[in-house]
């Protein structure tokens, strides 16, 4: 049974989270707030939420236009470039003024003076081919049988791993593929007990698990059957024992709808496009293959047993009916389309005041990019062709990252601050797991903290989520402090978040992340997604909320530290959060 605290113990854990505070904020803040404005906002939403850039999907010229658009307000504000080792200033030229166009470059400025403020990476844009083979060969004493099975009607494939392969094995039938299950019972054994190696060859095993209608037998037990023994894990376990593939088909006893139909979500999911980093090596995997009946059939031919006979002994005996398919060879080519995607994050920094302190560093961000015509990301196929201009996702994030530098470069703090406009972020934050993982241009290690601005335009104006704070309880601290002056309810239940935007990355890395957060509506990812549904009061707002504390973690002596709670912590969080949030939304009824 799980441990849960006491209602004694629930109060004191939510009065420590409730009560604790930050020391105060450091003197000197206030200039900076002078200079977060909602005019300044809607123009710079204005621009990137525009149907020129048509959705700024990484990899578009569009794209490119909105992060040359950031390059040149970094310019502006004198931030230093991504590139720069000197820490010598770039300004903005002379002939620049408040009535230039924000979106034209002026032809004095030195022509790569935006390739400064880019870190540049590929995306790796993979889709399975539809040429892929699965061919089984049989011998028996009188010849040789060959059967080309075919693609999306007899087989589907999953196998992210992008790189082409090639492999010829015999095969393993090893029945559900379970190991160490209830009662000793494991699949990975013959009837008599002898331990099967399936190492280097091709594992052949069904979905389910024995016992799999009966609600009382231990398979079931704690309503943990379905999760503890679907496939995915299970190929996992085939992987671990050193095999080279997992073929998996349905049980023969169950009723199910003809392959092509009943496989048909799966293969839109294993056929679309996946989009990775090529320097990220993917974790490794083996290929899972879903065949039709007539493969088992096949496979299975010639053996002096029947499977349904042999499934229905197991149901009462739990004794295994594993063994070596003799005589059975599987020749499989996996391929893919690859194609590189050119890509880059927009990077500035503005070095801190103190002379030791500078060498720590605080990031701001935020991600530029949507999902542009909807190829990728949109909630509705009919939608797929139309701009999704991202206004609120994340055009408001961007623009309040975007006045966080200039409030910054008027009053500097003791530490320095990395403001960085991500990239590729609605690909699987790709553009936050390059700078993280792979290209930190200012030492992770002495990152002390990251604030993450991702659509803050709309919902209640009074309403902002934190995310991040399962992983620093001290990080709720600095945001209940800097909230003193900006007069938010700040609320914490947005979990399934935690690693859904560019904090993520972060997070992995134990630097103590926040996301600042104003919820989801029904125009997320969709073409409604427009400026003219903005809050933009909102917007000033939690930017400010984000400039403070930003302001606190680039001063303070008292550092958050990254702990994850536990769950009880976590269960208390987010129950209290709930309830102020219910408590609010009634009064504001009233």
């Amino acid at each position: 049974m799980k441990k849960f605290l006491s209602p004694m113990q629930l109060l004191v854990v939510s009065l420590i989270l409730v009560t604790s505070s930050f020391p105060q904020i450091p003197e000197g803040y206030k200039k900076g707030l002078e200079y977060i404005n909602k005019g300044d906002l809607q123009r710079f939403i204005s621009v990137l939420a525009d149907d020129s850039l048509k959705g700024r999907a990484a990899g578009t010229d569009e794209n490119l236009e909105a992060a040359r658009f950031i390059a040149h307000r970094f310019y502006e504000l004198g931030l230093i470039p991504a590139e720069a080792k000197n820490g010598r200033q770039y300004h903005a030229p002379a002939e620049d003024d408040e009535n230039t166009p924000l979106m034209k470059s002026n032809k004095e400025v030195e022509p790569d003076y935006y390739d400064k403020y880019f870190q540049k990476f590929f995306v790796l844009d993979t889709k399975l081919d539809v040429n892929n083979s699965l061919k089984l060969i049989s011998n028996f004493s009188t010849g040789r049988k060959e059967i080309q099975f075919d693609y999306r009607n007899d087989f589907i494939i999953d196998y992210k791993y992008p790189q082409n392969i090639s492999l010829s094995s015999e095969v393993v039938f090893v029945g559900y593929g379970i190991d160490n299950g209830p009662n000793k019972y494991s699949d990975y054994e013959t009837s008599t007990g002898e331990k099967i190696d399936v190492k280097n060859k091709i594992v052949l095993m069904l979905e389910g698990y024995p016992q799999q209608d009966d609600t009382l037998s231990a398979f079931n037990q704690n309503k943990k059957g379905a999760v503890t023994y679907n496939v995915k894990k299970k190929t996992a376990l085939a992987m671990e024992k050193g095999a080279l593939a997992v073929l998996v088909a349905k049980s023969p006893l169950k009723a199910s709808p003809p392959f092509i139909i009943s496989s048909q979500p799966l293969y839109n999911a294993f056929s679309g496009k996946n989009y990775t980093l090529p320097e990220l090596k993917a974790k490794e995997s083996i290929p899972l293959i879903y065949i039709n009946n007539n493969i088992l059939k096949e496979l299975l031919s010639g053996l002096s047993k029947n499977l349904d006979e042999e499934l229905q002994n197991v149901e009462p005996t739990l004794k295994p009916i594993s063994h070596e398919l003799k005589d059975k060879n599987i020749q499989l080519d996996i391929r893919f389309d690859n194609n590189l995607i050119p890509s880059e994050n927009v990077v500035g920094f503005i070095e801190g005041n103190d002379p030791v302190l500078k060498n720590e560093f605080v990031v701001v961000g935020a991600h530029f990019d949507h999902v542009g015509l909807g190829k990728y990301g949109a909630m509705n196929k009919k939608d797929v062709g139309k701009i999704h201009n991202g206004a609120d996702d994340n055009a408001s994030g961007t623009a309040g990252m975007m006045e966080l530098a200039e409030a910054f470069s008027h009053c500097k703090p003791k530490r320095s601050i990395v403001f960085i406009a991500f990239n590729a972020e609605e690909m699987g934050m790709l553009g936050s797991r390059y700078y993280a993982y792979q290209n930190p241009l200012k030492n992770i290690e002495k990152t002390v903290g990251m604030v993450n601005l991702d659509m803050i335009s709309r919902n209640d104006p009074k309403l902002v989520w934190a995310g991040g704070i399962f992983y620093s309880s001290d990080m709720k601290k600095i945001i209940e402090e800097a909230n003193k002056e900006i007069g938010f309810e700040v609320l914490y239940n947005v979990g399934l978040f935690t690693f859904a935007s560019d904090q993520g990355p972060f997070i992995r890395k134990k630097v103590p992340s926040v996301f600042f957060f104003g919820g989801l509506h029904d125009d997320y990812h969709t073409p409604n997604d427009k400026i003219n549904r903005l809050d933009f009061d909102k917007v000033e707002k939690i930017s400010k909320l984000g400039f403070v504390s930003a302001w606190l973690l680039a001063n303070t002596d008292d550092l958050p530290k990254y702990r994850e709670m536990t769950m009880d912590e976590k269960i208390v969080l987010v129950k209290e959060s709930g309830e102020r949030q219910k408590k609010y939304q009634s009064e504001e009824k009233k």
